[in-house]
């Protein structure tokens, strides 16, 4: 089976991931697989390195606009904005350039990851997968989509967006949509992931599959205290961090800077407590061996604390990460920390975190719930879903 997994540009780090689980799964079963990817060199280093698929740019609008509007996102409908749906010539432009793509790539069917333009297209040609956490996947409420707080206002007029969903419809001989809320109606929605991270849970009417690619299975925390880390270095003030964990001798550490230059790798190797991981993904494979995880508030991330019953340290700085960490927050198995703290604070941090037994009995308290609960493994239903979508 012929299968394109499409992902926009600028999406949360962890749709990466899970796109690359997908695949693995998918590739596993025998089938033909391309990428297209907004960003691939940000795609292909959070892969650890070559990715053994097709990789294709993905049409994506100027850069800079999806900068500057980055920390405005609050749900679904600003990231239509971001994406080209706020401006006609933008969309009809990347619409035209998606269609083309689709008939050189000739999918039986495509998944589609936060990938708003392809929800658009795509589904009057192939069967279309929009797949993601509740984040990235918020379910229809009306005519269009909730937002995850009320504050600050969508960054474009709803209608003039679905003005220009019709134009570029018209445009690839489509038939327009009624409502906003339509891009996903004519999808095959997968929602998957822990439901306490999930900011639309009150709206809605579906329940998540399950976990991505594990189960729920408390581990009792290692003897001797080691601290997992998975940093980012887009992260604002990321050297700060990066200084406190080379000056904090005494705690081994398993690290993974995804984005980190050469000069910093170069860096961290020089010192012995530390580790260094390629990939994030090999690093979650043995964050069992870590007492604490560190993270910006990555969804994978904390799953796999929730999972083991590891307390994390978040250090958030985007508005998707700060509503993780506002949404765990009261479960009691967390530290929070910001980008500017200083580094001899934040010495004292990783050495007072790993004396913390309160949040280390809270971690085993909320996994052992979890295993009760018999929290899934989704990916085989999620792979048997895709492959019962061939083209009729």
């Amino acid at each position: 089976m012929r299968l394109a997994i499409c992902i926009d540009a600028d999406v949360p780090s962890e749709l990466l991931r899970d796109s690359l689980v997908i695949g693995q799964a998918l590739v596993a079963r025998g089938h033909s697989l391309a990428y297209v990817v907004g960003n691939p060199m940000r795609f292909v280093d959070h892969a650890g390195g070559a990715v053994p698929n097709e990789i294709y740019q993905a049409p994506i609008r100027d850069a800079s606009p999806l900068t500057t509007r980055r920390a405005s996102e609050n749900g679904l409908t600003d990231r239509l904005a971001a994406s080209g749906f706020e401006d006609k010539q933008t969309l009809l432009t990347l619409t035209v350039m998606w269609r083309r793509l689709i008939d050189k790539l000739q999918p039986e069917a495509i998944i589609g990851f936060y990938c708003p333009i392809v929800w658009l297209v795509a589904p009057a040609y192939v069967p279309t997968f929009a797949v993601g956490n509740g984040l990235a996947l918020p379910p229809t409420l009306g005519t269009s989509f909730p937002r995850v707080s009320p504050e600050p206002v969508p960054v474009a007029s709803e209608e003039q967006m679905l003005t220009n969903a019709n134009a570029a419809l018209t445009r690839v001989g489509q038939s327009s949509i009624a409502a906003l809320s339509d891009l996903l109606d004519r999808c095959i929605s997968i929602l998957y992931g822990i439901s306490a991270l999930d900011p639309y849970l009150r709206y809605r009417k579906t329940n998540s599959r399950g976990l991505l690619g594990h189960e729920p299975k408390p581990i009792v925390p290692p003897a001797s205290p080691r601290i997992a880390a998975f940093l980012d270095a887009y992260c604002p003030n990321i050297e700060t961090i990066v200084l406190a964990i080379a000056a904090s001798t005494k705690i081994p550490f398993d690290l993974c800077v995804a984005g980190a230059s050469t000069g910093m790798r170069r860096f961290l190797e020089q010192h012995e407590h530390i580790t260094i991981w390629h990939d994030y993904a090999n690093l979650l494979e043995r964050a069992a061996n870590a007492s604490v995880l560190v993270h910006h508030g990555f969804q994978d991330v904390a799953q796999r604390c929730l999972t083991l019953g590891r307390p994390e340290l978040i250090f958030p700085w985007t508005p998707a990460q700060y509503f993780l960490d506002h949404s765990i927050n009261w479960m009691g198995f967390t530290w929070t920390k910001s980008t500017d703290t200083s580094i001899d604070d934040l010495v004292g941090t990783f050495e007072a975190v790993l004396r913390d037994t309160t949040i280390a009995v809270s971690a085993q308290h909320h996994a052992k719930q979890l295993a009760d609960f018999e929290l899934r493994d989704a990916l085989p239903e999620i792979v048997s879903e895709i492959e019962r979508a061939r083209v009729q």
